[in-house]
């Protein structure tokens, strides 16, 4: 194909009529089988028309062709792409915009060429992507932040993932931007979906409690009175049975209400702790009368193994025998007669721990991530009379998250019996005649700069007071905006931040406060009601260093300070 067309190119500057000029461009074959392009220019000289000779040049073009080509597979790929792509210079005046690119946003491909890059946000976002983001992908190199796009037709807003990338010209000077952006507003949706349908669950679920415990009230007071006047007037009769058995399925109606209640308070952040110092021996001793009864019922034999010395905790002892109280009634209900049940308590690492053992009915090793979910029950038919709603031990779990604890279960599978292990953090013990400790890490916060960020003043400001004792210099700040403002000024090294702040939440924060030029340096603490590994890992991706589960104990604050 490249011969023919050479000669026709050849045989045309020969004809007196075209000028002489040739200008071509060819591919040829070295010897070791590689193809090189070639251009040539030349003038042919004539004398009485006839052609006498040719002068000109060849020259090798074949890294141009390469780039050419590589150039053209990227237009090829951005012109039939579906993501925004676009290209501006330093002053984000646009040099390329995509079709795609100019659909989202709703301007014909002329005009976005023409439209400055910072119109293509709204003016409350205009000052994060001029003061924050770009001196942060100037300084960096790349940026990525979910943040809206304006259309131009409709005014509505579509949430965009943007990345954006430094561009340097040959010598590594910085002269732009590009952008790869996706548009994720269906996805913003259906989180925003998400959350309004679990909220009206949780309100849902709190209602229904509230209301099923109006009727069971004179139901179970009714029930009580009946048997004691049926009780003294006939004995053996066969009212009494009944009134028995309807008592029994009443309470049964009761403490599912109540877990039902309880777990809506949670999940809605309703609950509050009444801590003190406490023994913890004397909560499980509280915990092991309430559930003797389930056990005496089943015929099981409990062995229980307490440490002579105290166990002292910063907790709510009602939470705590009701988490205790829960774990023995289970093991009492999923155990065939006359089993096993161990309650063993020790110190461990500075922690409490407690494990409560069963030789029922386990679980199989499918279920065991999931047997603190809530609804989740191993299996129903394993349930029979005592079953529940699968909220017990999603109440244990988040009442034990509460007070910064934790607790793991374990069985080797159906028929092998089950072990819930607790981890509680336990108070320092003090002794007024023993030499004083090594410097803590919160003691040797002296001096350094800390910024406290959540919207509940008193859990801001009994932090700020707890910090300051230690001879940090704290600042507060109650919502995020304010928070990133204090960054700027204040510099400091260690922020904590609430996840769950209205208007500007933790995470959108966080993502913010690391996109500052001094973010980098900002060690990021999450305070969270919570403590599920979904949430770790979104805090993880918004640029937490660490997470801490609210209300924080004096321990957990100390060994935080002394690791950051």
């Amino acid at each position: 194909g490249d011969r023919n067309r050479v000669q026709a190119v050849v045989d045309r500057s020969l004809d007196p009529a075209g000028g002489g000029s040739v200008y071509l461009e060819y591919r040829v074959v070295r010897h070791d089988c590689s193809e090189r392009w070639i251009a040539a220019t030349g003038q042919v000289f004539f004398e009485d028309g006839r052609p006498i000779r040719m002068v000109g040049t060849s020259q090798d073009i074949t890294a141009r062709k390469h780039a050419e080509a590589e150039r053209q597979k990227f237009v090829s790929l951005a012109e039939q792409s579906h993501e925004f792509i676009g290209i501006c210079n330093l002053e984000f005046e646009p040099l390329y915009i995509n079709p795609a690119g100019a659909r989202l946003v709703g301007l014909e491909r002329e005009k976005a060429r023409h439209t400055p890059l910072s119109q293509y946000f709204f003016p409350e976002d205009r000052d994060f992507v001029r003061d924050t983001l770009l001196p942060s992908v100037m300084r960096r190199g790349d940026s990525t932040v979910e943040i809206r796009f304006r259309h131009f037709e409709t005014g509505d807003a579509r949430w965009m993932l943007f990345n954006v990338f430094l561009l340097h010209d040959e010598g590594g000077e910085p002269i732009g931007f590009a952008t790869v952006s996706r548009d994720i507003t269906a996805r913003r949706r259906a989180e925003d979906a998400l959350k309004a349908a679990d909220r009206r669950k949780d309100e849902f679920l709190a209602t229904l409690a509230h209301e099923l415990r109006n009727p069971l009230a004179p139901i179970h007071n009714a029930v009580h009175l009946l048997r004691q006047d049926i009780a003294a007037t006939a004995t053996g009769n066969r009212g009494v049975t009944l009134l028995s058995m309807m008592d029994r399925q009443v309470e049964h109606l009761v403490r599912l209400v109540d877990d039902l209640l309880e777990v809506s308070r949670i999940t809605r952040g309703k609950i509050e702790l009444k801590r003190q110092r406490l023994n913890l021996v004397d909560v499980l001793n509280h915990a092991i009368e309430t559930a003797q009864p389930t056990i005496d019922r089943g015929g099981h034999r409990l062995e229980v193994e307490l440490p002579l010395e105290p166990l002292e905790l910063d907790a709510d002892p009602v939470r705590l025998a009701q988490v205790f109280t829960n774990l023995l009634n289970n093991a009492a209900k999923y155990t065939e007669q006359g089993g096993v049940i161990g309650l063993v308590a020790e110190r461990r690492d500075g922690k409490a721990v407690v494990t409560v053992r069963d030789t029922g009915v386990g679980i199989p090793a499918e279920m065991l991530p999931r047997v603190f979910d809530l609804f989740t029950q191993v299996d129903r038919s394993l349930g029979r009379a005592q079953g529940g709603l699968g909220i017990g031990l999603a109440l244990v779990k988040s009442l034990l998250e509460l007070h910064g604890g934790a607790v793991e279960v374990h069985s080797d599978g159906l028929g092998c019996g089950s072990a819930f292990v607790v981890g509680l953090p336990m108070i320092a013990q003090q002794n007024a005649e023993a030499p004083m400790p090594e410097t803590t890490g919160a003691e040797s916060s002296e001096g350094r700069h800390i910024l406290v960020i959540d919207d509940d003043h008193d859990v801001a400001d009994s932090l700020v007071m707890f910090l300051e004792t230690f001879g940090a210099t704290v600042r507060v700040a109650y919502n995020g905006a304010d928070g990133l403002e204090a960054v700027r000024d204040f510099e400091p090294e260690l922020v904590f931040l609430d996840l769950g702040m209205p208007v500007m939440d933790g995470y959108e924060t966080a993502r913010r406060i690391r996109a500052l030029p001094q973010g980098d340096r900002v060690k990021l603490v999450a305070l969270t009601g919570w403590g599920q590994d979904q949430i770790r890992e979104r805090a993880r991706q918004a640029g937490f260093d660490r997470q801490l589960t609210k209300p924080a104990g004096l321990d957990a604050l100390q060994e935080l300070l002394a690791e950051l």
